[in-house]
């Protein structure tokens, strides 16, 4: 059986594994986060400077700044994380049903993650 039969037989089973309370409950968290992040980040997007600190990890000074709008990179990488998390959720949701889960949990805690960064981030300036 090939990577996309196996693929498209573990979709199927999805169904069922969205279907369990806790499972469809943390994809609504995650859902509900980043409605939060998007919403936080339009509601104070005309407030910030042109230049944010976003890049931590490089030398202090001008290299940490990035354009304002390189902030809606941070509700965008939770939503990718999301996606490819379900996707692989897909792959395991058989007799590998807690790995599956663990992915979906991942889901939530990067997105968690992700909305107090940028609540620290546009904090920080105003």
């Amino acid at each position: 059986m090939t990577f996309f039969e196996s693929l498209k037989n573990n979709i199927g089973k999805l169904g069922l594994f969205w279907q369990q309370k806790i499972n469809s409950q943390l994809l609504r968290l995650n859902l509900i986060v980043i409605a939060i992040q998007l919403a936080f980040l339009i509601y104070k997007f005309n407030q910030l400077p042109p230049e944010v600190p976003l890049f931590y990890s490089l030398p202090f000074g001008e290299s940490q700044l990035g354009s304002t709008s390189q902030l809606f990179f941070i509700p965008i990488f939770s939503i990718t994380i999301g996606l490819i998390n379900t996707v692989f959720a897909a792959l395991f949701v058989g007799n590998k049903s807690l790995l599956s889960r663990s992915l979906i949990i991942f889901s939530l805690i990067y997105s968690l993650l992700s909305l107090i960064t940028l609540y620290q981030i546009i904090t920080l300036i105003s």
